[in-house]
């Protein structure tokens, strides 16, 4: 589909801004989760399911450590910059957007959603020097709340006294993150100290304890147990489906498949029940957009509020990736906001 950039603009402009970030936007440097979640739902084996769990920790967490201790291998080291710069372009981007758009009533926040649980996101936030809330106060022992979210940010010069609003990015990770650490009923901040590479070593019960200590949620269809783990993760859903019930929200799904059947509910039920809401799904490569419109139910819906976005050029083996999103949409975005002002 041939996108509108403009209509994309107006949309931008004067609506609450919110993105679902999946596993396909930390790639290449993070392998995307591919079957996992469903060799993870299928299998009943207790060995067989320790083996799959290795292999998600191994490739997908095992990485983040390396980039705490600045000590990346020297094969992983041209992935991980073109997906930090893609990272660093996006919310660089997308901050500009938020503090030079017209409409003065909405805040200059964005909601991220996502169910990542690499740390790729803050640290290239950090890097950004950008405000963003992931839901943690505190400096010396740093306890997450869902309450720590949407705190508005503003700044008083330091000669004429002018406060202005400062975009922020609100991080949802609704499946956990490795900064997670389990205490008792909290959740505290971790920079990854409670972890290390020696769990690989570990076999049977041994690493299937240990994993479990881990603040994530598995990507698997059966998710859910009573622990306040679980319970965030409804929380966090929760806070998803009342963002998409407000008036005048946008929604842009990138790298994430659909595939969680707890997301797509509520996605399709939010589409279904608000006019005033817009989805944009953009895919990663193409002729996969019939599969998404089936999947979320396009031209079912009651209003016709969600586009499915693939790449149309004729470039062979064209991925929708960040870097193409950003190059192709949010740029565009701020070129247009740019000519308004000169004119």
């Amino acid at each position: 589909m041939i996108m509108n950039i403009q209509e994309i603009k107006e949309t931008v402009q004067s609506s609450h801004i919110n993105f679902f970030i999946g596993a396909g936007l930390s790639a290449p440097f993070l392998p995307l989760l591919g079957d996992i979640e469903t060799r993870l739902s299928k299998e009943t084996k207790k060995a067989e399911r320790i083996k799959i769990k290795k292999e998600y920790f191994e490739k997908v967490m095992i990485p983040n450590l390396d980039i705490v201790s600045g000590q990346l291998d020297a094969s992983k080291q041209s992935d991980f910059e073109s997906t930090r710069k893609a990272y660093k372009n996006f919310f660089e981007q997308i901050g500009h957007i938020l503090l030079k758009r017209k409409n003065t009533i909405l805040s200059k926040q964005a909601n991220i959603f996502t169910t990542n649980v690499d740390i790729l996101m803050e640290t290239t936030l950090e890097e950004s020097s950008l405000e963003y809330n992931d839901g943690f106060s505190g400096r010396l022992n740093s306890t997450f709340s869902l309450s720590n979210f949407k705190k508005s940010i503003q700044k008083r010069s330091l000669h004429f006294e002018n406060v202005s609003e400062v975009p922020v990015f609100n991080l949802m990770k609704i499946h956990g993150s490795l900064t997670w650490e389990k205490n008792g009923d909290k959740i505290l901040f971790s920079k990854l100290k409670h972890f290390d590479k020696s769990l690989l070593k570990k076999g049977g019960k041994s690493f299937d304890d240990k994993y479990g200590k881990l603040a994530i949620v598995n990507p698997e269809k059966k998710k859910l147990e009573e622990t306040v783990i679980d319970v965030t993760y409804y929380e966090l859903l929760r806070m998803y489906s009342s963002e998409l019930e407000k008036e005048n929200v946008a929604l842009f799904v990138m790298g994430f498949s659909m595939e969680d059947e707890h997301i797509r509910e509520i996605t399709i039920r939010a589409a279904d029940s608000n006019p005033t809401l817009k989805i944009y799904i953009f895919c990663h490569g193409k002729d996969t957009d019939s599969k998404m419109k089936e999947k979320m139910h396009v031209g079912k819906l009651r209003y016709s509020n969600i586009e499915i976005i693939e790449p149309d050029d004729d470039e062979q083996g064209s991925k929708f990736n960040l870097e193409k999103i950003n190059e192709t949409v949010f740029k565009e975005i701020i070129n247009s906001m740019t000519h308004e002002c000169k004119d």
